[in-house]
């Protein structure tokens, strides 16, 4: 009898994808749900022998979909969005800060453990480590999948039906982990079968087109099959909330086939020409030409979706605002992003019931400056009006004539904290609002010295307030469940949007920007920007896509960050980032720097606002902001480890990692 060596993790009812209800409450972890002892093998036959021992294999399988804030994952506590230009790492120990920021990753030290680049190609110790979860590579969960798929129609006690729903929900689950390896590593070896934590690698590097096509395939499979559902029932929400659809199968799909249809895969040219070009030679980090008929892909994805959707009563819908005020448009825009049970989710991780102020990631290290917000990304936030930001010219003022963060997209006020001055903050009061200027109290739980606003902002998406109830604070970190949506409808409308304008169907995708800027009550963007043009200019359209995508969707699931690399913005990567310091101003245009009283002096309505670049001097710097000729394109990619290389069984690295 073949042995298939297992390791449910002891944190798997409590990181779980599917965790909303009571029903995993009284479950077993560990081997104990095979009622097995501690340090014995779990074989396949034991696995497949009952129902439920099959269900957790599968919710091991849901386990393994990624989470950006899980420790798993988590570039040594680091999170990889502030590598993008919307956030700034100053943690200082993290591998954010320790490799790339230094420019010392390579491929030699990128290997998964302590430093590791990006994601973890292999677990630590190679593929014999397989059980080893420090760090999660794309493999684990692989096997996880396949080994359900080959051997579920085994069980007793699980109708047919059961069967093929289980297996599609794990094709949707192996095709999201060839994703993520896609838009770290580019072309991955096909595993198409369960393979033991003791074998070897057995097959090959494929192609790009050949790892595509295996994940699609994956993907249209579960979508063909009948048992698995559009959407959950009410009944099955309450009880396995996060369960994969036909929705998360065609969402995913169009999320794939829009990152390799973009210019780092399909061009002309390859991304990187530098040695070695082993990888580029064999067409696995590139397509070797441009195919418009890849972003018709795209389109033709997003269709499928939303046919589909419609013949289903269109069950997924934006979450819309109650009234059109700005504290209802940022609760809609909160509830899209952070809240359960919601129908704009269509692939959700659930890791965690609350987000409470010391998970490690991304509550806890938001105290150290991890994800710092910077000035880049606040001034991607349009007007409340719909126009573009062009409050730069505001700047420098004694005081400045306009306050440049009132009447703003009202998703700025939920993705990071600025100076509103109704801005209420945790602790503060209608009497202490919230105080960002220089030598204002900016109160966080427990201390007033975190790091947590270096450049000026400190993130609130996600985190929002901290002060959990726990910690004797305050706020609303942890009034209500949180999820984190791997992809939501959103995304998919400027996903849509991206692929129509790339396909020259400019009108049609601003009607579908449109339709995700009404959310938050903003126009027309055509209309609010003319001289861009966006009705005949496709390169300002796509500009103004990614810029709308940063303003959506920044900071969930580094989006910004694979933006960059898909769309090969090596310019942003090497603009040096800026913060920015605020000053109360007096009537005499002097600034003040000392505390506030609000007992003797009215609330400041004067400002200066003073950008400035952050640098070695100021912050944790960047190595190309002083030698952007020591960019490479080769950053796109990360490297694969030498040691894998060097079994030869077929695996290739990637232009210029050495």
């Amino acid at each position: 009898m073949k042995k298939i060596y297992i390791n449910i993790i002891t944190a798997l009812l409590t990181a779980m994808p599917l965790i909303c209800t009571s029903c995993v409450d009284d479950v077993k972890v560990g081997d104990a749900f095979l009622d097995k002892a501690k340090g014995e093998d779990v074989n396949q036959d034991l696995i497949f022998s009952k129902k439920v021992y099959t269900e957790y294999l599968l919710w091991q399988c849901y386990e393994g979909l990624y989470c950006p804030f899980k420790n798993c994952y988590s570039l040594n506590a680091g999170v990889m969005e502030s590598l993008s230009d919307i956030m700034h790492s100053e943690l200082g120990w993290d591998d954010v800060g320790r490799e790339f920021y230094t420019g010392h990753l390579s491929a030699a030290n990128a290997n998964p453990g302590w430093v590791q680049s990006r994601f973890a190609f292999i677990s630590q110790g190679g593929i014999q480590n397989m059980s080893n979860q420090s760090k999660r590579s794309i493999w684990n969960c692989v096997r996880d999948c396949e080994l359900l798929i080959d051997n579920v129609d085994q069980v007793p006690d699980m109708t047919n039906d059961e069967k093929a729903r289980f297996k599609a929900e794990a094709k949707v689950i192996l095709a999201s982990k060839y994703l993520d390896g896609i838009r770290h590593f580019g072309a991955l070896p096909i595993v198409d079968h369960a393979f033991k934590g003791e074998d070897q690698m057995e097959s090959g590097r494929a192609t790009l087109e050949e790892t595509v096509a295996f994940a699609v395939n994956l993907i249209d499979e579960a979508v063909a099959e009948p048992n698995l559902p559009w959407n959950l029932t009410d009944t099955e929400i309450a009880t396995w909330e996060g369960r994969v659809t036909k929705a998360s199968a065609l969402g995913l799909k169009a999320k794939l086939l829009n990152y390799v249809a973009s210019p780092i895969f399909n061009s002309d040219k390859p991304y990187c020409t530098a040695d070695p070009q082993d990888a580029v030679e064999a067409r696995q980090v590139w397509y070797g030409n441009y195919d418009v008929k890849r972003w018709q892909a795209v389109v033709d994805a997003c269709e499928e979706f939303f046919r589909m959707n419609a013949a289903n009563g269109d069950y997924y819908q934006l979450i819309t605002a109650t009234d059109n005020t700005e504290e209802a448009y940022r609760l809609a825009f909160r509830k899209a992003y952070r809240s359960r049970d919601n129908r704009e989710a269509l692939l959700s991780i659930h890791d965690r019931v609350y987000m409470k102020e010391w998970d490690q990631c991304p509550a806890n290290v938001w105290h150290s400056g991890a994800i710092a917000a910077t000035l880049d990304w606040m001034e991607m936030f349009p007007w409340a009006n719909g126009k573009n930001f062009d409050g730069q010219k505001y700047y420098n003022q004694k005081p400045a004539k306009v306050d440049i963060f009132e009447h703003r997209d009202p998703r700025l006020y939920e993705s990071m904290l600025v100076q509103k001055k109704d801005y209420k903050y945790q602790m503060y009061g209608p009497a202490n609002p919230v105080q960002l200027w220089e030598g204002g109290e900016f109160i966080v739980t427990g201390s007033t010295g975190w790091n947590c606003r270096p450049h000026g902002f400190a993130t609130y998406k996600y985190v929002l307030d901290l002060g959990s109830d726990d910690q004797g604070g305050q706020g609303i970190i942890d009034d209500e469940p949180v999820q984190f949506a791997y992809m939501r409808l959103a995304e998919l409308y400027l996903i849509y949007a991206e692929a129509l304008a790339e396909t020259g169907r400019l009108a049609d995708a601003i009607q579908q920007l449109n339709i995700v800027r009404a959310r938050v009550g903003l126009p027309d963007i055509a209309a609010a920007n003319p001289e861009l043009s966006l009705s005949s200019n496709k390169d300002n359209l796509i500009k103004e896509i990614m810029r709308e995508r940063a303003c959506e969707l920044g900071f969930e699931f580094e989006s910004r960050f694979h933006d960059m690399n898909r769309r090969m913005m090596a310019a942003d990567f090497v603009k040096p980032l800026r913060g920015m310091k605020i000053y109360r101003i007096d009537d005499a245009g002097n600034r003040v720097e000392r505390k506030w009283n609000p007992d003797t002096e009215p609330f400041p309505t004067k400002f200066e606002y003073v950008p400035y670049a952050i640098s070695e001097k100021t912050g944790n710097a960047r190595f190309v902001w002083s030698h952007p000729e020591a960019w490479s394109n080769k950053w796109f990619l990360a490297p694969l480890p030498p040691d894998e290389i060097n079994k030869n069984y077929g695996l290739t690295q990637n232009p210029g990692w050495n």
